[in-house]
């Protein structure tokens, strides 16, 4: 985030036939290093429910949630 000490993991993704080998956790691993070389002290991610495991053993502490929406045009937000 510009001005901030905090850097965010945004969109990791591994292929379905390399999952569960290690792939996302040093992929992972490898993008909070880059972020702390570069100043960053704080980490964050908006993760999925898969990468929230990785994620959490990897030291990440939940905080809060979000909850995804879908907006479209003219849709009554009313019953």
């Amino acid at each position: 985030m510009a001005g901030s000490d905090v850097a965010g993991l945004r969109g990791g993704a591994v292929r379905a036939g390399w999952r569960r080998r290690g792939v996302y956790r040093a992929l992972t691993a490898a993008r909070a290093r880059s972020a702390l070389r570069l100043g960053e002290g704080l980490l964050h991610s908006d993760c999925s429910p898969g990468s929230r495991p990785v994620l959490e053993r990897a030291g990440l502490v939940p905080v809060t949630t979000t909850t995804p929406h879908v907006w479209r045009r003219g849709a009554s937000s009313r019953p």
